[in-house]
């Protein structure tokens, strides 16, 4: 029985192994193109992206998959959730770094 054990954990260290290789050869590509066309890089930490409120900074709380933030009333999918908030800190980050976020020309009024 401890032999299965051991095989069943080391199979489950293998997997997560080709996993990460599999995410790392992705980021690897991305980071190859985003230097090639000159495109600003900026990594993000994903942790707890998915209990805050991009909204007010509150926690949520969920409902299977659906996040519910009980001080704003924000009602959104985990994964637009923590997509909100990622995008969040590449702002506070990129921001940070040099001083104001990219934009566009000023709209000339044209009436």
């Amino acid at each position: 029985m401890h032999l299965r054990e051991n095989m069943v954990r080391n199979k489950g260290k293998a997997v997560w192994k080709l996993t990460t290789f599999a995410y790392k050869k992705l980021q690897e590509s991305i980071v190859s193109k985003a230097v090639e066309y000159n495109i600003p890089i900026v990594f993000v930490n994903p942790r707890g992206t998915s209990s805050i409120c991009p909204r007010c900074g509150a926690k949520l709380v969920y409902n299977h998959r659906l996040a519910i933030c009980r001080k704003c009333g924000l009602i959104a999918d985990r994964d637009v959730v923590g997509a909100m908030n990622i995008w969040l800190r590449f702002i506070h980050a990129y921001a940070g770094e040099h001083g104001s976020l990219l934009s566009a020309p000023a709209v000339k009024d044209e009436t």
